[in-house]
């Protein structure tokens, strides 16, 4: 098995490359660079828990003759609003932001949905790159295009949709998460095997305890299929005009409302409502004689 891959997303205007594997930032640093050729600038975007972690990786390949500007947010859900939009809006304008330079995501899915709706309107759109540092975010939130932050009336209501020029999503960076992250991550790695590939949710039900273990190559298989599942899904409707990316729901509907009642706070993670959604969603549907139990 091997242990990085390229996997191309082939939108009509706006095509872009996710990579896979270990150690890929530094053995990618020609292509991630040439993704955004023309930047003079970049912005990095990330947490105080991924500051400590990770951020002299990503420093320590871009060219010293571009200027280098970092942007640090608190870790959380709480952290996805209005407010923290216009905090970053400012730190950008004051800093002579233009559309060729490129904002560095890099962080988990909040600091992903965040830059990718900063980047979208900032200047009606500058370059973009995830390098995301969590489970849930290789396999889900950098990929496809959704941006956004909550509201007082519900989550992601306010965003647009934004591809990105490159998503890196490199293993290393698993190693420092909690294994509650894992954990969580897993159960959006599982709703893509239900509602796509029988085969891929054998083979996880078989290695779920390498995988949780961060066996290198079994992660990197997980990443790489799920990520193959949701590309499908958004080739096939890009905005989700055609209702047909609503299967990447499957459980988001009671995880939103649960994670509303827990005021998006760290008593739930996003993960860990997805996975009491996906149950809640089939026990409803076998009350309405939809789901048989015996399948």
């Amino acid at each position: 098995m091997k242990n990085n891959y390229s996997i191309k997303v082939p939108l009509k205007n706006s095509p872009y490359e996710i990579i896979v594997g270990k150690n890929v930032i530094e053995k990618n640093k020609k292509k991630i660079f040439s993704a955004i050729k023309d930047a003079q600038k970049i912005f990095i975007i990330t947490d105080t828990v991924i500051r400590k972690l990770h951020l002299k990786k990503i420093i320590k390949i871009i060219p010293k003759k571009i200027f280098v500007k970092t942007f640090v947010i608190s870790s959380g859900e709480k952290m996805k609003d209005i407010k923290t939009i216009n905090k970053l809006i400012s730190f950008l304008l004051k800093n002579n932001v233009s559309r060729n330079d490129a904002i560095f995501a890099v962080g988990g899915g909040v600091i992903g949905d965040i830059s990718g709706f900063l980047a979208s309107i900032t200047l009606r759109g500058v370059n973009l790159i995830h390098f995301p540092t969590t489970l849930l975010a290789q396999v889900d939130s950098s990929v496809g295009g959704k941006t956004g932050v909550n509201s007082s009336y519900g989550k992601n209501l306010i965003g647009t949709f934004y591809q990105p020029n490159l998503v890196i999503c490199d293993t290393i960076f698993l190693s420092t998460l909690p294994k509650r992250e894992l954990t969580a991550g897993y159960a959006e790695v599982i709703k893509y095997s239900i509602i796509y590939d029988k085969i891929f949710f054998n083979w996880l039900n078989k290695n779920s305890k390498g995988l949780l273990k961060l066996d290198n190559l079994k992660v990197i298989k997980t990443i790489k299929r799920s990520v193959e599942i949701k590309k499908e899904f958004v080739l096939k409707d890009e905005k989700d005009i055609n209702n047909k990316r609503a299967l990447l729901n499957f459980g988001h509907t009671f995880a939103h409302s649960l994670e509303n009642c827990t005021k998006y706070s760290k008593i739930l993670l996003h993960g860990e409502a997805v996975a009491i959604g996906i149950c809640m969603a089939c026990k409803l549907s076998n009350i309405l004689g939809f789901l048989s139990l015996n399948n």
